[in-house]
């Protein structure tokens, strides 16, 4: 997603809303999918804020059983 758009889904009912206190470092995850963080950057006039911005999501470990069953066990 480019950094520069507004995205559609920060404006809904279930965003959280510009007016509540947030942490540096808080994360949301909105129904789409999309993964944001709360931290400062620089918005398009180049101010710097504080504002929800696009983030990788966090990535969750495998479970080590699911990975040994994909090939099954040693034969030798």
């Amino acid at each position: 997603m480019d950094s520069t758009l507004i995205h559609v889904c920060l404006q809904t009912e279930t965003a959280p809303s510009a007016d509540e206190d947030h942490e540096v470092g808080d994360r949301w995850v909105c129904s789409c999918g999309d993964n944001f963080v709360y931290r400062e950057g620089f918005n398009r006039a180049g101010y710097q804020t504080l504002e929800w911005w696009p983030a990788p999501a966090i990535p969750q470990p495998r479970n080590a059983k699911r990975r040994g069953l994909l090939f099954g066990p040693r034969k030798g």
